[in-house]
């Protein structure tokens, strides 16, 4: 209706110059030239920084804080003595040189000259001692730690002891050597960067003026604050939160999308099938060798994990050097072997039923799995099938993580789909002898075995874990599948040559290649 009028009045102006009689009248002075029209300048864009996620509902003390999201920087801002590479060997970052006493219970390290904490307090044993001794009882750390029985400091030495010896306790001593400082928002550390106050409520990483470290990539880090997975996820996917660390077979893996550069790393997470060893047909050897068989490990890390695992068939990984692919051959895939196996055991097949019989009873497998892991259940499914082909009848149970972990505490199995976080020196008390042994296996045939390959070092080390898998091998207390890998996930375009290991997925930052 506003437009009504105006319209009006344009009409009447073409029937006044339409009375008239004539053209309208030339105008009497030149007009200005029309301006040309061209694109209004395009402001520089300004960079997109670098970002990371942190929850600030938990805690980013390293030692005791158990926050995966805050854990995923620890390595930008503290170090250990050691630090584990992708091949699962110790390198000294922290600690210089080392010394072992003559039973191997007392482990020397001296520590590295010239470092200083971010504040530019000079590091010392005595820091590197507390920050151990408080790993002792920290959530994260107090397993690895179990075996330790003293930390004490000397001058510019740190001497750890031990109740057992362990010739590899180095890998176990990534731990951050943290300093407490009032008024700080986190404790100080040794690494590239110190957590700092952005604004009044804010944080960010910024440079630790201190380190030794050539060229950052980046002079500050934002850190955004997230407090569930979901929130972590819009972050990353809108551009708040330039990277993030996912576990592509967990529950919240799907939930990043848009385009990123990614780089896996090992770990030392098994999924692994236990054996109800103390009663019912997995007492027998035969019956345990041929399920590890029909475990086509490489199509299960290719498919069910998507490619983010590393198929094994021992319970340490293949890039560790006391890998042994020679016992490793008697447990790989081979459906014929798993066959012959169970006739040699008297389980021999019914033509009629097609399934398999000794003394007229059927062979018969009760498979329990987690009902909230779907790469465990497809797992499951990949092995059920396979133990069908060979005439056995196998029942799935897919239960709750409360009801699987009370079935697993009642012995109600045959066999289960698990999954455990190994030590960086691929420890297997727990599982075979601890508290993991859900299937009562008894492990007094192995003890001198595994006693023997913790206490050794370097090439012995070697020598006495081949020896170890061998016996593994014969009587398969669990068939090892494979082992996950983690992966670091970077928004597009922003960095390249990245470099993750299990523990810091940031390492070797300073060797990053950044978007100009």
């Amino acid at each position: 209706m506003r437009r009504l009028p105006a319209l009006l009045l344009a009409l009447c102006v073409l029937a006044g110059l339409a009375g008239c009689g004539g053209d309208p009248a030339e105008p009497t002075g030149s007009q200005p030239p029309a301006p040309t029209p061209s694109a209004a300048p395009m402001p520089t864009p300004e960079p997109v920084p670098f970002s990371l996620a942190w929850d600030p509902n938990a805690s980013l003390d390293p030692i005791s804080g158990n926050s995966q999201v805050n854990r995923e920087f620890i390595g930008l801002v503290w170090q250990g003595l050691y630090e584990l590479d992708n091949d699962f060997q110790p390198r000294p970052v922290l600690a210089r040189s080392s010394r072992v006493s003559e039973d191997g219970l007392a482990w020397t390290f001296s520590l590295a000259e010239g470092v200083f904490f971010s504040d530019g307090t000079p590091l010392t044993a005595a820091h590197a001692a507390a920050s151990l001794s408080a790993a002792r009882t920290s959530p994260v750390y107090s397993a690895r730690l179990s075996a330790v029985t003293g930390v004490s400091a000397s001058e510019d030495t740190v001497t750890v002891t031990l109740a057992a010896p362990n010739g590899n306790l180095p890998a176990l001593l990534d731990v951050p050597i943290a300093l407490a400082a009032e008024g700080e928002p986190a404790p100080l550390g040794t690494g590239y960067y110190r957590v700092e106050r952005d604004g009044e409520d804010g944080l960010r990483l910024g440079t630790n003026p201190f380190h030794f470290a050539a060229t950052l990539p980046y002079a500050q880090i934002p850190l955004v604050p997230v407090t569930s997975p979901d929130k972590r996820a819009s972050a990353f996917n809108t551009g708040r939160v330039s990277a993030v660390v996912t576990d592509y077979t967990g529950a919240y893996a799907l939930g990043y999308t848009g385009s990123c550069a990614t780089a896996d790393c090992p770990t030392t997470d098994l999924i692994y099938i236990g054996f109800q060893t103390a009663d019912g047909p997995c007492r027998d050897v035969s019956v345990r060798q041929a399920a590890a068989r029909v475990l086509d490990r490489e199509t299960a890390a290719a498919t069910l994990l998507a490619g983010h695992a590393l198929a094994s068939a021992l319970p340490v990984s293949p890039r560790s050097a006391e890998y042994s692919a020679a016992a490793a051959d008697p447990l790989s895939y081979d459906p014929d072997a798993a066959a012959a196996l169970l006739d040699e055991a008297g389980y021999a097949l019914n033509e009629e039923d097609g399934l398999r019989y000794r003394r007229r009873t059927p062979l018969a497998l009760t498979l329990l799995v987690n009902s909230d892991s779907e790469a465990k259940q497809g797992v499951a499914g990949l092995l059920a099938a396979e133990l069908e082909k060979l005439g056995i009848a196998v029942t799935v149970n897919t239960l709750p993580w409360a009801e699987y972990l009370s079935a697993l505490a009642a012995g109600d199995f045959d066999l289960y789909i698990g999954e455990t976080l190994l030590t960086g020196d691929f420890d297997l008390s727990a599982l075979l002898a601890g508290s993991l042994n859900y299937g009562g296996y008894d492990a007094s045939g192995l003890s001198a075995l595994l006693a023997a390959r913790q206490a050794a070092r370097g090439e012995e080390r070697i020598a006495a874990a081949s020896a170890l898998w061998e016996a593994f091998a014969r009587e398969v207390p669990i068939a090892p599948l494979c082992f996950k890998n983690r992966t670091l996930l970077v928004r597009w375009g922003m960095a390249s040559n990245l470099q993750p290991t299990r523990a810091d997925p940031f390492r070797h930052i300073e060797e990053w290649t950044t978007a100009p």
